[in-house]
């Protein structure tokens, strides 16, 4: 990812992902003792510039380049670290080789991993329980002339799964934030030592109100961004078509999959999937599709849901889902990856297991039908979240563990 404050002095866009970096990136950089670097995969040569305390380096290239093992990023790897000479390495994700490559052209740099997703699991789940079958038939013509569906997807997976599990086995140190990833990445390599450290948010929510029954839209859901199958949207969808005719004015608001004007796009074989499936049940004026959300739309669209829903197969540890109850949403999660390292079930949210979709509407409409439910859920929630992404609590939490890992020497 490109940090925003860098696109800024490019003068170019930046994505919506690893979004936690950017908080931590500037209060890590406003530490005198602290000397920070920050190298990416983006555009087509290879730069290094430095603005507001940070050294930015841009390895040329896309999101295709990060896919697949691309061997030419070891000698700027090697280039990078011959210039900035780092104490310590921390490798943000383990699901593109980028880093891999890093790693095998500097294995005596100390380094750490920060887990996002795992594709160790993730490749079992790619498919979210459709048939796969579904994805033949439905495949677009752009999919079947780039090869870029979600059975090209899986195989990409079950690749640099093996890429993952070398990064895994070459480092030392991991960062994650649930019982789940570190748990996960022992069994790939018992001799890491593993630091658990929550992450930032990103600014407008730190600025945001709290969420308020008083001011919402009544029966409206904001779930994850839905493009793949694995988040479940499919599963939220069936759960709306069981409470639909008690709840005529239910709506689910989904980021993505849209152009913005609230249709969906038809773009993949899940997404003409989920068109089929809207269809069938009648949910034409259920489902609004809002596109690519800037950060403070994202806050609002929030502040007004009911309910919000993380239906996904897998998750690490969802943003949509920390961002919501550091609102004061009511949340309901599957009891998947990490979830349940964040909802304590009845007390501050739901849980639910991700094909149980007759459970999820049962429980949505609890939360629809009792207020003061909602209202206790929301506290409970915020109270939790406002510990756990406590900005300077979370940057002096990075320090101690850089120091810790420089503390234990040279070794890797």
């Amino acid at each position: 990812m490109l940090l925003p404050d860098a696109a800024e002095h490019l003068d170019v866009q930046t994505g919506s992902s690893g979004t936690w970096m950017i908080d931590i990136s500037k209060n890590l950089a406003e530490k005198e003792d602290v000397d920070l670097a920050v190298a990416c995969i983006y555009g087509s040569e290879y730069k290094k510039f430095e603005h507001k305390g940070i050294t930015y380096y841009l390895l040329p290239g896309t999101g295709k380049n990060m896919l697949s093992y691309t061997k030419s990023y070891e000698k700027l790897w090697k280039k990078i670290n011959d210039d900035f000479k780092p104490d310590i390495v921390h490798l943000h994700g383990t699901e593109y080789s980028h880093g891999l490559s890093y790693l095998r052209m500097c294995p005596d740099v100390k380094s750490v991993v920060s887990i996002q997703g795992i594709l160790t699991r993730i490749k079992d789940v790619d498919f979210g329980g459709i048939p796969l079958k579904e994805f033949i038939f439905n495949r677009t013509l752009k999919q079947n002339l780039h090869l870029n569906g979600e059975i090209e997807l899986h195989f990409i997976h079950k690749k640099n799964a093996k890429y993952e599990q070398e990064i895994l086995r070459r480092v030392k140190y991991i960062n994650g934030v649930s019982t789940w990833d570190t748990s996960l990445c022992k069994s790939i390599n018992p001799k890491l030592k593993c630091f658990k450290l929550e992450y930032n948010l990103r600014e407008s929510f730190y600025s945001s109100s709290k969420w308020d029954i008083e001011k919402i839209e009544k029966y409206s859901i904001f779930t994850n961004p839905g493009g793949v199958p694995l988040k479940g949207l499919h599963n939220l969808l069936l759960a709306i078509s069981l409470i639909k005719n008690k709840y005529p004015e239910i709506k689910v608001y989904v980021p993505g999959m849209s152009g913005g004007n609230g249709k969906l796009a038809l773009t993949s074989a899940y997404a003409k999937y989920i068109d089929k499936l809207i269809k069938k049940h009648g949910l034409e004026k259920n489902v609004v599709f809002l596109g690519r959300l800037k950060e403070s739309e994202m806050v609002e669209r929030m502040l007004k849901s009911h309910v919000v829903v993380i239906p996904s197969a897998i998750e690490g540890a969802s943003l949509v889902l920390r961002e919501g109850m550091y609102l004061g949403c009511p949340c309901i999660a599957t009891f998947r990856g990490g979830m349940a390292d964040f909802i304590s079930d009845k007390v501050d949210g739901y849980l639910y297991d991700f094909q149980e979709y007759p459970y999820l509407a049962a429980r949505l409409e609890e939360l629809f039908d009792n207020p003061e439910l909602c209202k206790s859920l929301s506290k409970k929630a915020i109270e939790k979240t406002e510990k756990a992404h406590d900005r300077k609590a979370n940057t002096d939490s990075y320090i101690n563990m850089y120091n810790d890992i420089y503390d234990e020497g040279n070794e890797r």
